[in-house]
């Protein structure tokens, strides 16, 4: 077993478990605030109906100032529907997907440097056919990171926590043995 590929190739892989859990984290952070930001659209919608009722209710019963109180409201929600489409043109749906692309990639990619690992932990195969594989999946490691959405800050605090990596490694691209051995089957930990 040759044990600089082995390490090559469990780092490539902690990598991919890290990256896939940036972005599933990011996907819901974003589907949370693609809600809140529904909820209070429906919010300002239903006030701005509340105001056009409250106006035909003035206007028949001839109450002016059911009438003024309708008109301000109405104009107030339909300002700030305005002030709110303006600044808010991000498409996060599209985010929210590309996301899960990206995540679901980083966990396929993931599930062969396991096979991998286990490959050369094993000696099944020979050593130049275990780093043609390295080799391949580390173009398709750089090709997926090539492309992928950017990551926020508190997605990545987010996933070390969720990793359990935050208390012992503060180091951004290093990984200890036994943080690796954490995210696989316990007959492929070395340490």
């Amino acid at each position: 077993m040759n044990e600089k590929l082995l390490a090559n190739v469990r780092f490539y892989f902690a990598q991919s478990v890290f990256n896939s859990r940036c972005h599933f984290i990011a996907m819901d952070r974003l589907e949370k605030k693609e809600k809140r930001l529904s909820i209070f659209i429906s919010i300002i919608s239903a006030m701005t109906i509340i105001s056009l009722i409250l106006q035909i209710f003035g206007l028949e019963k001839n109450y002016q100032k059911i009438i003024n109180f309708a008109a301000y409201l109405g104009l107030f929600t339909t300002a700030v529907s305005l002030i709110f489409e303006m600044f808010n043109k991000n498409d996060r749906i599209k985010e929210i997907f590309q996301h899960k692309i990206y995540a679901e990639k980083y966990k396929t990619l993931r599930d062969k440097y396991m096979g991998l690992i286990e490959e050369i932990m094993s000696n099944s195969a020979s050593e130049d056919k275990s780093r043609n594989k390295r080799d391949k999946f580390q173009n398709q490691y750089s090709s997926i990171g090539e492309f992928a959405p950017s990551i926020d800050n508190i997605d990545y605090e987010q996933a070390r926590i969720g990793l359990g990596i935050s208390k012992y490694n503060k180091e951004e691209f290093t990984w200890a043995d036994s943080e690796i051995d954490k995210f696989l089957p316990k007959q492929l930990h070395i340490s």
